[in-house]
């Protein structure tokens, strides 16, 4: 026997892929999870009534950034007039009237009606955000904010803005043609915090419409007061906005510029470390996964906050909204190099990853099986924390032998990747604990394509490594096991399958491994 059992071999003729190849393995349809995304975590809202005084409210405030500016004093006359505006009720039947007010030269009238039309754009039943778009109401707010001359003015114009946002694409249209989002980028950096959270808000909202609006608010430079503030705050209601703000900047397919985002990940995993709140850690959960989607310099980003260990914890949670997106974001991390698969490891994910793969969820399995395939997909000592210890073998052939199809072909990435990178004597350890009797009865029930390549892929792996290190005499005593099992019938039946990859990697075990055999027929 060799005495390099465990250095790693350089030799293999036939090593399809290298390590970093096998991580970036992402298969169109894979892991998929579009149940549970939290329908992408209603990624609009209407700002509802709020029983507080918005005009005691901006009074009391100050400024938590910037200098250290109490709130102006409000004009007694008018304050003694929002005082009577803020407790009346409005209904439907008074939109025309508040239109009226509205577009009026009076201040008072102006607060009247912008309060009025927010009150009744802000109630959960069919709000009348089509009647205020057709009423022209939209340039109206935008002047308000633009003007900037009333705080509360300001405050109640960019609320009605806000809800108009959360009404259907083309009513969030209507706000984007007049110029809205300039506009709420500049309100982020507001000394009145009231007002730099309805930006907060509204942001949101718009962001959540579709990607166009996400990369014109970036391009507006919309992330980086959003950051400075969750940064610095230590409000739950503004904590709770900010994280779902930023995380529908951060998400969406096609991904965001890299460069527009990458500040985002700071204040995100913070949140993720600190906060107990589901809502937000299911937000910063989904914009890590994305932000993590990317090269090393993504995934260090992300390692270097700390994030980890946290990540770790959360695949732990008994909410799939927020285990899935922790889930994906470890198996991103594992595409990194090896020292950055180390972090997880290092942080007992291994253990936690095996348990996972036992959860009632499909979904949980399947991910769980892709993140481990992507450690697989690692070094030698990577690969030995899963070859090393029977149970988790033992528990990746059951997943390959009885799950559904998308759930075994993920485990069967598994097993082949640690047949490509493994030590010698771990590939021996497989082939002892029964991988073959498993890969051939997969050869011979499987109908999934992708599968079947894979498992040929990992037997041509097994079989150089038998020929190149535990070869006794001519034999390759790999080659031997598989052919007492049966296996030839079937590898030589697949030579006749449909699909291109299969039969490739047919041909190749036959011709190398089973060429003697094969002249000895032709000679008879």
């Amino acid at each position: 026997m060799s005495s390099n059992l465990f250095t790693q071999p350089n030799n293999l003729q036939e090593q399809s892929q290298d390590n970093q190849d096998l991580k970036k393995r992402k298969e169109d349809h894979a892991i998929e999870i579009r149940n549970t995304k939290r329908q992408e975590v209603l990624k609009k809202h209407r700002q509802p009534q709020q029983q507080t005084n918005q005009q005691e409210q901006l009074k009391q405030s100050i400024p938590q950034y910037g200098q250290n500016l109490a709130i102006n004093s409000v004009d007694p006359t008018l304050r003694e007039s929002l005082d009577h505006i803020y407790s009346m009720q409005f209904k439907n039947e008074q939109f025309q009237q508040l239109i009226i007010c509205l577009n009026n030269q009076d201040i008072i009238q102006q607060h009247q009606g912008c309060i009025g039309l927010r009150k009744l754009l802000s109630v959960e039943d069919q709000p009348p955000i089509q009647m205020a778009i057709d009423s022209n109401c939209v340039p109206r707010f935008i002047e308000f904010i633009k003007q900037n001359q009333y705080p509360i003015l300001t405050l109640e114009a960019a609320w009605c803005l806000t809800n108009i946002a959360s009404g259907t694409t083309h009513q969030t249209q209507s706000i984007i043609d007049k110029g809205a989002i300039p506009l709420f980028c500049r309100l982020l950096n507001s000394l009145y915090t009231d007002i730099s959270e309805q930006a907060i808000w509204a942001i949101g909202n718009i962001s959540g419409d579709c990607n166009t609006y996400r990369d014109m608010i970036l391009k507006c430079d919309g992330l980086n007061p959003l950051v400075k503030i969750l940064m610095n705050t230590t409000d739950k209601k503004t904590i709770k906005h900010g994280s779902w703000a930023l995380s529908n900047l951060c998400r969406g397919r096609p991904l965001p510029q890299y460069e527009l985002v990458k500040n985002a990940i700071e204040p995100i995993c913070k949140v993720l470390q600190s906060e107990t709140d589901t809502e937000v850690l299911t937000d910063c959960a989904w914009a890590i996964s994305y932000l993590s989607d990317g090269n090393e310099e993504r995934i260090q980003r992300v390692i270097d906050t700390g994030a980890v260990s946290g990540l770790v914890r959360l695949i732990g949670h008994q909410l799939l909204s927020i285990l899935i997106p922790c889930l994906r974001t470890l198996g991103n991390i594992c595409t990194g190099n090896d020292e950055q698969t180390d972090i997880v490891l290092n942080h007992g994910a291994l253990p936690q990853l095996f348990q996972l793969i036992n959860h009632e969820k499909k979904a949980v399995r399947r991910e769980a099986c892709w993140v481990l395939s992507n450690i697989a997909a690692g070094n030698s000592d990577q690969i030995a924390q899963i070859v090393r210890n029977v149970s988790y073998v033992e528990l990746l052939f059951t997943k390959i032998q009885n799950e559904p199809v998308e759930i075994s072909r993920e485990a069967s990435w598994v097993i082949s990747n640690c047949t490509s990178q493994g030590y010698p004597e771990d590939i021996r350890r497989l082939v002892e604990l029964g991988v073959l009797k498993v890969f051939i009865n997969l050869l011979q029930t499987s109908q999934d394509s992708k599968q079947l390549a894979v498992v040929l892929e990992s037997l041509n792996h097994i079989l150089a490594q038998g020929e190149t290190t535990f070869k006794i005499g001519n034999d390759n005593p790999f080659s031997l096991q598989l052919e007492a099992l049966g296996a030839l019938d079937t590898i030589e039946e697949l030579q006749q399958h449909p699909d291109n990859d299969v039969y490739v990697k047919s041909i190749r075990i036959l011709e190398k491994y089973y060429e003697l055999e094969n002249q000895i027929e032709q000679e008879f």
